[in-house]
């Protein structure tokens, strides 16, 4: 398809956010931010699952 290709003068460079360096893929284009930057200002979630743990509880009367 013309004007797709990464080499083509006609497309029109977009540039991070952040650092300024292009951009060439689509979700990062869309977003504006390069995958480093929009991992700095959206770090992925702390698991849950780490911070459980076992908590100590007497026994039920009658079992």
């Amino acid at each position: 398809m013309p004007g797709t290709e990464p080499d083509d003068p006609t497309r029109r460079t977009v540039r991070c956010g952040m650092c300024g360096r292009p951009l060439t893929g689509t979700a990062s284009r869309r977003t504006g931010l390069g995958p480093a930057c929009d991992a700095k200002l959206h770090p992925p979630a702390p698991d849950i699952r780490t911070r459980r743990r076992e908590a100590d509880q007497d026994p039920l009367p009658g079992i």
